[in-house]
């Protein structure tokens, strides 16, 4: 791993430790069903309630991992992870085997 990469990792680490609280708290829950086109790209159907703003959203929008869509991350740790898949084999300097 990168040292861009962990300090990139601490940061999300940090902000989901201080968000925690908040978005338990929030009135949006699991409950919420999205409805319409996503509020953020409006471009594809929302199948998700963000659950720190409550706005429906699409996958792409929305970072499964903490359960919040992009425009509740703030803007310098989403453009940190800009949720491309890496090369494993690469990376880990190892061989799937299938």
């Amino acid at each position: 791993m990168s040292k861009d990469e962990v300090s990139m990792n601490e940061e999300l680490k940090q902000w989901m430790a201080e968000s925690k609280e908040k978005i338990k708290s929030s009135k949006h829950n699991k409950k919420s069903k999205p409805a319409g086109m996503c509020e953020i790209c409006g471009e594809r159907s929302a199948t998700i309630v963000c659950l720190k703003c409550g706005r429906s959203v699409c996958k792409s929008c929305h970072f499964k991992l903490i359960g919040v869509c992009k425009k509740c991350i703030p803007a310098e740790i989403a453009s940190k992870w800009d949720g491309s898949k890496p090369d494993w084999e690469e990376e880990l300097g190892v061989e799937w085997v299938g």
